[in-house]
Formats: structure tokens, sequence, C-alpha cells
């Protein structure tokens, strides 16, 4: 009798709906998609998010050059350059990096980055991956179009929903399921446990750090 193979993608998805649902319905994710705060509201998410797609694009460095996850970690999802590019566009200089401010919860979450980084942690990088990019790649592609809509963000200024390079994103999120099925054969069972712990964990970073902007 074949032993069935876990779906890591299916699991995450079930795994993750609530804190999922927590993160995209929360105050100001839902008052900014709908029109209600303003342009400097997007700004302010996208310098938070600068910091810590650093720091994840770090981990992603550290751990594909530990010899794990390489056919996995596309570099091609890379985000930070995109976002340091509209952020130029939207301060209309770089002098935005001398006076940006990590929120007290992007410093929680860049330092949970930092750990996965520092200790080349596999399960809790793939975590976090999938909740930023497969979430860059579907909901997320929604936010330029309604920030150029509601606030006349410049075109210019949100290459960060643009994944261009990869091709039509349908496919490539099918394929990056399909990868993620495929970490099943080279995590342990107790890893994949702790995949699915951190991404539940990383929706509650998320969520976290959308208070507090809520507040500024």
């Amino acid at each position: 009798m074949t032993t069935a193979v876990r779906s890591i993608a299916a699991d995450l998805k079930l795994y993750t709906a609530q804190a999922h649902e927590d993160a995209e319905h929360s105050y100001f994710m839902s008052h900014l998609m709908e029109g209600e705060l303003n342009k400097d509201a997007f700004i302010a998410l996208q310098e938070q998010s600068w910091f810590f797609y650093r720091t994840l694009e770090e981990a992603v460095e550290a751990v594909r050059e530990s010899g794990r996850c390489i056919e996995f970690l596309d570099p091609r999802l890379n985000r930070s350059a995109a976002l340091e590019h509209d952020l130029n566009v939207l301060h209309g200089s770089t002098q935005w990096h001398d006076t940006v401010h990590a929120l007290p919860a992007t410093k929680n979450y860049v330092a949970a980055l930092e750990e996965i980084r520092d200790n080349k942690d596999a399960p809790r990088l793939i975590a976090h991956h999938y909740v930023r990019y497969l979430g860059d790649l579907s909901g997320g592609q929604a936010i330029g179009r309604m920030m150029q809509r509601h606030y006349g963000v410049d075109p210019e200024a949100v290459s960060f929903y643009d994944f261009a390079e990869i091709g039509k994103l349908k496919p490539y999120k099918d394929l990056y399921r399909e990868k993620l099925d495929g970490l099943a054969e080279e995590f342990s069972e107790e890893e994949i446990e702790i995949l699915l712990a951190e991404a539940a964990r990383a929706f509650g970073f998320n969520h976290r750090v959308f208070a507090e902007l809520e507040k500024n």
C-alpha cells in the first residue's frame, strides 16, 4: 500500500486561513484598499516593507548557500530593489533613507527573519517566503491598481507589484505550489510542522505591523 504524499501547500492554506483573514481584513489594509486613507499611508506601508524584504532576501540567500531548497528559492521574486526604486519615486529623492524608521512591530518581524538567516533555518524561511511572495502574486496584485486609482500613485512607483520577469502569474503560482509540495521529500515531518506554525506566525507579524501603521 502506497503512503499518500503530504501536500504542504494544502496544509499551509488550511493552517493559516484564520491568520490570513485577520491580516487581510485589518483596519489599516481594508481602509487603505477602500480609498479611505491617503497616499502617505501607502508610503508608510512600503517603507516598513522595505525593512523586512531586505532581511527576508538575506535569509533566502543564506539558505540557498547552505544547499537547501535551491530549486524552490527563485531570485526573480526578490522585491527589495523594486521597493527601493518605488520609494525613491514616491519621495522624489533617495533622502528617505536618512529619516525612515522601523516601527516596533517591524523590528520584531526583522529580528525573526535575522534569526532565520543566521541559523540558515530552511523550514521557517519557506513559511515566510510563502506568506510574502505568494501573497504578492495573489491578492497583492490588487494593491498596486488600487493605489493608483484611489490615491493617484505614479505607475512608476508600483514596480513592486510587477512580476513581468516570471511571465503569467497563474501558471507560476501553480508551479510554486507544486514545488512547495515537493519539499515534503526534503523536509522531515517535524520540519513541516515547524513550517506550518511559522507561517501562521508570519501572518501575525504582518497583522501587528498593520496595527501600528493604523496608529501612525
